[in-house]
């Protein structure tokens, strides 16, 4: 059985996941706070880091994780770019950074160890911003927010792309478990009832 951990972590409290299924375990957006995320994951091994997008806040402890770790790192091919550019990532916010980690892109089905995820492109917030889904779970990054929707005044964002992402996600016919990068969680189903981007359309 799956289960899922959030932590909320980093300047801007961005969620950062990690999903367990017996002795294994998969990261999504490492915001911050390494040492903190190595704690929750104990004894499990980390199959890879999952990127939901590029920015700052998603991937500021990638670099120390791999180094810890030896995992792979998961990103779409359009938003990489944003790993090797202070600018692009927005880290200038901060303290600006890059990844240094090699990274594999996301297939339409990518299989990690045992895991497998249906992946969905969703642009908009970035230009490589995905969908990830399992089983019943849907990792969105900062596509969805629980009655709301992400930026897209950064780098790569664009809001008509982000109208026709939110025109796929209306055609979706189940109920996932949505976890976002900020904020509470939510249903797909609530959102159709209460998101007004989604009920606008």
């Amino acid at each position: 059985m799956k289960e899922v951990i959030c932590l909320v972590l980093g300047n801007v409290s961005t969620n950062t996941y990690i999903l367990k299924e017996k002795e294994h375990c998969i990261i999504f957006d490492p915001a911050a706070n390494p040492k903190r995320i190595l704690k929750e994951v104990g004894s499990c091994h980390v199959d890879a880091i999952c990127l939901t997008h590029g920015h700052f806040d998603h991937i500021q402890a990638v670099d120390a994780l791999v180094k810890q770790l030896h995992c792979d790192v998961y990103i779409s091919e359009a938003d990489e770019e944003m790993l090797r550019d202070s600018k692009k990532n927005a880290s200038i916010m901060i303290e600006p950074f890059t990844i240094e980690t090699p990274v594999h892109h996301y297939q339409p089905i990518t299989k990690i160890g045992n895991f497998e995820f249906e992946v969905m492109e969703a642009s908009g917030h970035t230009k490589g911003s995905v969908l990830l889904m399992i089983d019943d779970l849907m990792f969105c990054g900062d596509v969805l927010f629980k009655e709301g929707i992400g930026r897209c005044d950064l780098y790569g964002g664009s809001f008509s792309q982000m109208k026709a992402t939110l025109k796929k996600i209306s055609k979706i016919n189940k109920d996932y478990k949505i976890y976002c990068g900020h904020g509470e969680n939510t249903t797909l189903y609530d959102e159709f009832k209460n998101n007004p981007y989604l009920k606008e359309l």
